[in-house]
């Protein structure tokens, strides 16, 4: 009898498996049909299950910890929270394939970020950040890259080294034409949104 238990155990855990492997691993394509959590505590009482989670407007003040809970989470939308700093932990969260933090007050991209290899957007808009680091083209399956509106003063190379890359907005920050002219020469299969260039110091200078 224990064994026959056992036997439907095995065959009931053997179906469940392949279904919870297909919900944990979305395509891109597929994320806007997958539910989104929008608190917190709901996302806690079902964490297996979040791949999708939005906290947008919560003027949390700064990164909920707990977030790095979700270890399915593909998409992390933190939108006006009045966010300083990232924690330096997005590596706990390797299923990302969406972040998108604006209108926050972040200074710096933390270096784990560019450890996630199926990351396709990263977007960062309205933020204080002054530099691209040279880690970018670490992201190699980056296609958006929304940086606008920061006080960017730093291109690296290797930025243009990304040829998966679609889509970049720098739209609203100071850019040399000599920087304009490198992004566009050396990423023509891109679309780079830009404000005219001005007579500044930046990229590689």
């Amino acid at each position: 009898m224990a064994f026959g238990k056992d036997l439907l155990t095995l065959v009931v855990i053997t179906m469940i498996s392949p279904m919870i492997s297909v919900a944990q691993s979305v395509a891109f394509e597929s994320l806007d049909t997958v539910p989104v959590y929008r608190s917190l505590e709901s996302a806690l009482a079902d964490a297996e299950n979040v791949i999708r989670l939005d906290l947008s407007k919560q003027k949390l003040g700064e990164f909920p910890e707990a977030i790095f809970s979700f270890k399915n989470l593909q998409e992390l939308k933190l939108n006006k929270c009045r966010i300083a700093v990232l924690p330096d932990s997005f590596d706990q969260l390797p299923a990302l394939q969406k972040i998108e933090i604006q209108h926050n007050e972040l200074e710096a991209i933390p270096s784990s970020i560019f450890k996630l290899k199926d990351l396709r957007v990263l977007d960062l808009a309205d933020n204080i950040i002054d530099s691209i680091p040279d880690e970018i083209d670490r992201l190699t399956t980056l296609t958006t890259l929304a940086l606008w509106d920061n006080p960017i003063a730093y291109y690296p190379e290797r930025l243009t080294e990304m040829q998966q890359l679609r889509v970049i907005d720098l739209l609203n920050n100071a850019m040399s034409r000599e920087t304009q002219e490198r992004l566009k020469s050396d990423l023509p299969q891109c679309k780079i949104i830009m404000s005219p260039p001005c007579a500044c110091m930046d990229g590689d200078e």
